[in-house]
């Protein structure tokens, strides 16, 4: 009887928070871009077929010292052609374009809550009342974006060339003047290593710190799962290699902070805006350097205090050795004490947060 009331509690919520989308923002089309890449890949020799294998995959990436030996086999010796077809959503009409990058067990929709009250968390709706456009996207393997292997091709290498080309087709297919690069999360790294290869006019990162000394934290306490067999309804689609978190409480120990969130808030972020991640996503990014000194572009790094993957919970002077990354940026400003945790557009912050960004970017003339 209580596991029948919870699953219809459940239910009620998630169509509680479906009642609105992309078709209620001022000015918004969802689209599908085609893109091509040609990256090498990165040979994996983990194996996930049940949960075992993910706990044993976890220890992996979460032993000291970290990420050794990483299940990496090499790299090809060639580079691999491949065409995807992503699902993005575009807003607004200003010169300058903000291109949004989530993070993992993350879809698009963290930029744009769809929930009621959910306006203070809405960067799309923010970003556009203040005179911006917006290319939000979910990376391949995600939400409305091609299906694709969890191994050879959700990649971090590969999401970064993904990203290259969503800027070429701002500039092209929007008009746009300027181009900035917003990441959060893994999304951060995404988008530093785009604009490490590709020339933008500012980049902003959230949920990063450019470090991976707390990430342990992180992958331990998230409690990674097999999202099909987590869900088989919502996921059932997706291979064995894709992987979310264990339960609401792993979600909110990884992402959120009390007592700076409201908890629907961190319901809705698990329950309907989560999306699974690829096991190819985290040893490809810890086997990639990113080249920071060739960024040239404005930076701003903007951290929830409490952030346990970013910062192992507290930010506060951290950010420093962040900025020394940055040689060759024009500017570089860090933030490292919003009262939020690592989903820091879900807090209470979240105003705050984006009258910052705001801020950041009339200084930089955008």
């Amino acid at each position: 009887m209580c596991s029948s009331l919870l699953v219809l509690g459940l239910a009620i919520t998630a169509s509680a928070f479906s009642n609105f989308g992309p078709d209620t923002l001022p000015a918004c089309q969802d689209v599908e871009i085609p893109v091509n890449v040609s990256v090498a890949r990165y040979i994996l020799n983990a194996t996930v077929e049940n949960d075992w294998d993910v706990a044993a995959l976890a220890l992996n990436l979460t032993r000291r010292p970290p990420g050794v030996p990483l299940p990496v086999a090499g790299l090809t010796s060639t580079l691999v052609e491949s065409s995807y077809r992503i699902g993005a959503t575009l807003c607004g009409k200003g010169n300058a374009t903000l291109v949004l990058t989530h993070g993992i067990i993350e879809s698009k929709k963290y930029w744009n809550p769809d929930f009621p009250g959910g306006e203070k968390y809405n960067f799309i709706t923010a970003a556009i009342a203040t005179g911006y456009s917006v290319l939000s996207y979910d990376r391949i393997g995600v939400g409305s974006s091609s299906k694709v292997s969890s191994s050879t091709d959700a990649q971090f290498q590969v999401q970064g060339a993904v990203l290259n080309e969503l800027v070429a087709y701002a500039r092209k297919e929007m008009d746009a003047q300027k181009v900035v690069l917003f990441g959060h999360s893994y999304g951060s790294y995404i988008s530093a290593l785009s604009a490490s290869q590709t020339a933008v006019d500012a980049v902003i990162l959230t949920g990063f710190s450019g470090s991976f000394a707390n990430f342990a934290p992180f992958v331990a306490g998230a409690g990674f799962r097999i999202a099909n067999l987590q869900n088989p309804k919502r996921w059932g689609h997706l291979d064995s290699g894709y992987l979310t978190t264990s339960d609401l409480f792993a979600t909110a120990y990884a992402y959120f902070t009390e007592p700076y969130f409201n908890h629907s808030v961190a319901e809705w972020s698990h329950y309907v805006g989560s999306e699974p991640f690829a096991i190819g996503e985290l040893p490809s990014v810890l086997k990639t350097q990113i080249n920071y000194s060739a960024i040239e572009a404005p930076v701003l790094v903007l951290q929830g205090q409490y952030d346990v993957s970013a910062c192992g919970g507290d930010c506060v002077g951290l950010l420093r050795d962040t900025a020394a990354l940055f040689k060759s940026s024009q500017t570089v400003k860090t933030v490292d004490n919003l009262p939020a945790g690592h989903n820091l557009n879900l807090h209470f912050a979240a105003p705050r947060a984006f009258e910052i960004v705001f801020e950041f970017l009339r200084d930089q003339h955008l």
